[in-house]
């Protein structure tokens, strides 16, 4: 059996034990799981087979492949030869200082409030195209640069009111995908950056294509709170709510340092597994 026929049986299988899961099979929105699935599959194809599609790639992962090489050298800079043995040797030294460094470079750029315009754009575009709520669509494209744990709050005025069919999306779509600074610690041991950067972008409609079949949408939002459909205005979704005003760092230095403190807290974390 070639590549090709196993990649085949192995959606079939995966959909399949999705749809034996479900909590309601006669709620499941065809168009909307069809949608996520063509949308999983045409980024795929896009960046990964049409040529301009692999140069926009390409490009992406030249821009992480730079930053990385920041990253290494301020490993460098402070721990001198041991940042250049083998990653084998010192996984602590040459693959953690990347989770603390990304971690204070995405809070950074959301201080700046360019985080919050790339997930307004990729979150509007899957809501576009797939047909769930805009606040399902933004935490999923959240999902594509944060963590599971920081993903939410984007999100977080509305998390009271979300149906448990939405809350469940949040979650599988924060399952689904992995944080960039874990990211960026996979591509500095060595993994390939355009298959990453793939996988990463294909993760968000996947997670709501599961989400989808296994608990779909069976009562609408209490009125004037989450409507499925597209009621909610751009401006109401404030994604600079994602920090609120009490916990808003005072300047960007602040915002690097509270960054780089959740990022110590992810790396000991992954170094302890």
């Amino acid at each position: 059996m070639n590549r090709f026929a196993i990649g085949i049986a192995g959606i079939v299988v995966i959909l399949a034990i999705a749809v034996a899961l479900s909590t309601d099979r006669r709620a499941i929105r065809l168009r909307v799981v069809g949608a996520a699935f063509a949308l999983q599959a045409g980024i795929a194809v896009l960046i990964l087979y049409v040529p301009w599609g692999k140069h926009v790639l390409q490009w992406l992962s030249g821009g992480v492949a730079g930053l990385l090489g920041y990253a290494n050298e301020g490993t460098k800079f402070l721990f001198g030869a041991l940042a250049s043995d083998p990653l084998g040797r010192n996984f602590a030294i040459q693959a953690l200082p990347v989770i603390i460094f990304f971690a204070a470079l995405v809070s950074i750029l959301y201080y700046l409030g360019i985080m919050q315009l790339v997930v307004r754009w990729l979150g509007g575009a899957i809501e576009k195209v797939i047909g769930v709520s805009k606040v399902e669509s933004l935490c999923a494209a959240a999902n594509v640069f944060v963590g599971q744990s920081e993903s939410p709050l984007v999100i977080r005025p509305y998390l009271a009111s979300l149906t448990p069919a939405q809350l469940f999306t949040v979650m599988t779509s924060g399952m689904a995908g992995v944080a960039g600074t874990i990211l960026a610690a996979y591509a500095s041991m060595g993994i390939s950056i355009e298959y990453l950067l793939a996988a990463s972008f294909m993760a968000a409609p996947g997670g709501i294509l599961m989400a989808k079949i296994i608990m779909p949408d069976r009562i609408e939002p209490p009125a004037g709170q989450l409507p499925l459909g597209d009621v909610i205005e751009d401006e109401k979704i404030a994604l600079a709510e994602a920090t609120h005003d009490e916990e808003k760092p005072a300047n960007i230095i602040m915002a690097a340092a509270q960054g780089a403190q959740t990022g110590v807290k992810l790396a000991v974390a992954v170094g302890a597994m």
